[in-house]
């Protein structure tokens, strides 16, 4: 009796032990998987923000100074800004192709020391061609360099719920962005426009390459999703065999989706307070609606950012250019202050649909070992139909006789790619196999 006591002894303490040893290995990874990603969401969130000097809503609050201390009109600084836009667009392009055989590490430290050189540039302006050449730089580096940066760094870093990481960059990044203005604004009234620049390009110098640090950790220390997580039987992935004409389709739609939001919502942000003024609102309630539609785009971001990853990709951009439609038609018939937050959240719900979507989809359909290219690529057909988007608008209210006939011809843009979105052959998608232990 004994001895069989002592044998199931024998018998049951290694496998106990193996077990404990097991799970133990399986959670520890798991932590450091959650640890990871937590780390680069964050840092890919840090590069959205750094972006601030290159975007629209930062390089806003120098128009005043820098129209009186360079005496140009504002006429002429617009034209100055389109320009160096339009330049700019080039930049997506082979910075792409740069991203996608360089460490990510050693493309965020050039974009930093690209942008901060711009910015210097654009602090040292004492003529409208030095200005240009500055925001060639702030729109290369900036909207187009930290983005896509940050965009290609987390899709490729994360292969497991892919969507719900890009959309809480998305969310994150975005609002973070909204720092870069009134930061900016302070320092202006401190210590002057030029002084401002200054201390903006030390600051994305110093956090860029801080960031760089942690990005070549973060990529020395991968632990695969494989050997970590436990299996989503619901995310979706397409063949490794899919033809690249398939492919193909998917990137030329995510690409017009993502152009389209884009052109839609830079017209309709950029003119807001002229047609939100023809609808009968003053530009101080106008002006207050740019918070809804932020505080609506960071929620829809995080939303459905959790849930694309188990949706047919086909029908999530048919969702969101209906939603741009409704929020492209909405702005003509805004009848009051209700009416108008209305407006704000449904463009703002429309918008970050998309942008969150975006980066999912594309690394879906098309792959990461051609991320870079590719979204560099589509970052180009952006940023050129961004720059053209407000002066284009505003020559269509021109011919229609007003912003509310326009946004009404607008809205056919978004309602053209949803009927593409619809019927253009797409990688055929399936439930992902769930994840092996190792």
């Amino acid at each position: 009796m004994g001895y069989v006591h002592r044998r199931s002894h024998k018998l049951w303490r290694p496998a106990s032990a193996s077990a404990l040893t097991t799970g133990e290995c399986v959670t520890g990874r798991q932590m450091n998987g959650d640890r990871r990603r937590v780390g680069i969401v964050v840092s890919g969130a840090v590069l959205v923000a750094l972006s601030g000097p290159g975007q629209t809503a930062g390089f806003s609050v120098f128009v005043d100074p820098l129209i009186s201390a360079l005496d140009v009109s504002r006429g002429g600084l617009t034209v100055a800004y389109l320009i160096g836009t339009l330049a700019a667009s080039t930049t997506g392009t082979w910075l792409g192709r740069v991203a996608d055989r360089r460490p990510m590490s050693q493309v965020i430290r050039g974009v930093a020391g690209a942008l901060g050189l711009a910015t210097v540039v654009a602090a040292a302006s004492v003529n409208i061609v030095m200005l240009t050449v500055a925001v060639y730089g702030l729109r290369s580096f900036g909207q187009t360099g930290m983005t896509l940066s940050a965009s290609v760094f987390v899709a490729r870093s994360v292969d497991r719920r892919r969507g719900a990481a890009l959309g809480l960059l998305t969310a994150v990044g975005g609002s973070a962005i909204a720092l870069t203005p009134l930061l900016a604004s302070r320092l202006i009234s401190a210590a002057g426009w030029r002084w401002a620049w200054l201390i903006l390009a030390v600051t994305v110098v110093v956090i860029g390459n801080l960031t760089a640090v942690v990005v070549g950790r973060l990529d020395r220390d991968g632990v695969p999703s494989a050997a970590v997580a436990v299996a989503d039987h619901q995310e979706r992935t397409v063949a490794a065999d899919t033809s690249w004409a398939m492919r193909r389709n998917g990137f030329v739609l995510v690409a017009t989706a993502f152009t389209c939001n884009g052109v839609v919502a830079t017209a309709l942000a950029f003119h807001q307070i002229a047609i939100l003024g023809e609808r009968g609102l003053d530009s101080a309630a106008a002006a207050a609606n740019f918070l809804p539609q932020s505080l609506a785009a960071a929620l829809v971001a995080l939303a459905i950012g959790r849930v694309v990853d188990r949706l047919i990709g086909r029908w999530v951009l048919v969702t969101s250019m209906a939603m741009l439609t409704l929020a492209t038609l909405s702005v003509t018939r805004v009848d009051g202050g209700f009416a108008a937050v209305s407006f704000g959240v449904l463009l703002g719900s429309a918008t970050a649909a998309t942008a969150s979507t975006e980066g999912a989809l594309l690394a879906r359909w098309v792959g990461v070992d051609r991320l870079g290219t590719l979204r560099g690529r589509m970052m180009t057909v952006v940023v050129i139909g961004t720059a053209l988007a407000p002066l284009g608008f505003e020559m269509l209210a021109v011919v229609t006789g007003s912003f509310t006939a326009a946004a009404r011809l607008l809205s056919i843009l978004p309602v053209g790619v949803a009927v593409m979105a619809s019927v253009i052959p797409l990688p055929t998608e399936v439930v992902g196999e769930p994840a092996k232990m190792a």
